[in-house]
């Protein structure tokens, strides 16, 4: 969600200041360029690290329910999942798992 916000937002800015720069008699071609930093300049260089610092906050949060969790990428993942279903070591389901039934919508 942040992301879709702050992509909003330098694209609205990146497009404003195009205008601006056209209608103070710039050329096309230099007001596009503005526009391109305009953009670039409102991604910020720590969002990276941002997010980073939130998979991490997220996985200790996990840690202290009890799931262990390698990497920061299977957080992500995890946190958009509704439903895991899991056999341990296979002896149910002998190493094959289907669906019986199904809740909600389909995905």
């Amino acid at each position: 969600h942040f992301i879709h916000i702050t992509t909003a937002v330098a694209v609205f800015l990146g497009v404003t200041f195009c205008i601006i720069a056209a209608a103070l008699g710039y050329t096309w071609i230099q007001s596009v360029v503005f526009l391109i930093s305009i953009i670039v300049a409102n991604v910020p260089e720590g969002l990276l690290a941002t997010v980073t610092v939130a998979l991490t906050l997220t996985a200790k949060r996990m840690a202290s329910k009890n799931c262990l969790v390698k990497n920061l990428e299977a957080v992500e993942t995890l946190g958009s999942a509704s439903v895991i279903c899991s056999d341990k070591t296979g002896t149910l389901t002998q190493n094959r798992m289907t669906v019986a039934h199904q809740i909600g919508r389909a995905v």
